[in-house]
């Protein structure tokens, strides 16, 4: 075979690598362009669970634990108050024993108070710990039935707000909310927090008549 004949299948050889290279390039820009825009959505998180009607039926039952609780509180005061009050007409030997007891009372109001706060502040931790699974819940099915490919919580609306009476400095607390701050901007047309106050009201009530 020629010199000249070998180098012209070379040639023709490269040539068709050349444009099957270019061709499979093509075709992956052409898919990626097929390929549809990702939906981006963002609720408010705080307003969602505001207008719950789940959360506000947990906070009436809060609020009748808070009652018992306070109605308890108040008859260990009564007790104590009715104790001091006769600790004075009491007599002298009687007023040591009495003494004791109303140490004992105090000390037991004071370590029903702590066990009070602590139960509370439990019941609201777990009251919105659920609410929030149940919105990430909402989220997926809500995401599922209408195509959203990624769903932001938006706290573009949220205030830099200084706590005067915080020990930390002032600097420091607007630049760790500043920090913390992830949406700048949203639209309201890609807002769907209203969606999912509908659609999780619309469950809680499904439930509550099963």
């Amino acid at each position: 075979m020629s010199t000249k004949l070998r180098l012209r299948r070379t040639s023709v050889s490269l040539l068709i690598m050349t444009l099957g290279i270019v061709l499979a390039g093509y075709a992956a820009v052409a898919t990626t362009n097929m390929r549809p825009p990702t939906v981006v959505v963002t609720f408010n998180i705080e307003r969602v669970t505001a207008d719950l009607t789940e959360r506000a039926d947990a906070e009436v039952r809060l609020r009748e634990l808070v009652t018992k609780i306070q109605d308890e509180s108040e008859k260990r005061v009564q007790a104590i108050k009715s104790l001091q009050e006769g600790l004075e007409e009491a007599p002298e030997a009687e007023k040591e024993a009495i003494k004791e007891q109303l140490d004992q009372l105090t000390l037991e109001a004071m370590s029903y108070q702590r066990f009070v706060e602590m139960r509370i502040d439990n019941e609201r931790s777990l009251m919105f710990r659920d609410l929030y699974l149940k919105i990430q819940s909402a989220v997926v099915d809500i995401s599922t039935e209408n195509g959203y490919d990624l769903v932001l919580i938006s706290d573009d609306d949220r205030d830099i707000i200084i706590n005067p009476n915080s020990k930390e400095a002032k600097e420091f607390q607007v630049r760790e909310q500043i920090q913390f701050q992830r949406i700048v901007f949203s639209s309201s047309q890609i807002d769907i927090t209203d969606q999912i106050v509908t659609h999780m009201n619309l469950e809680w009530e499904k439930r509550a008549d099963q």
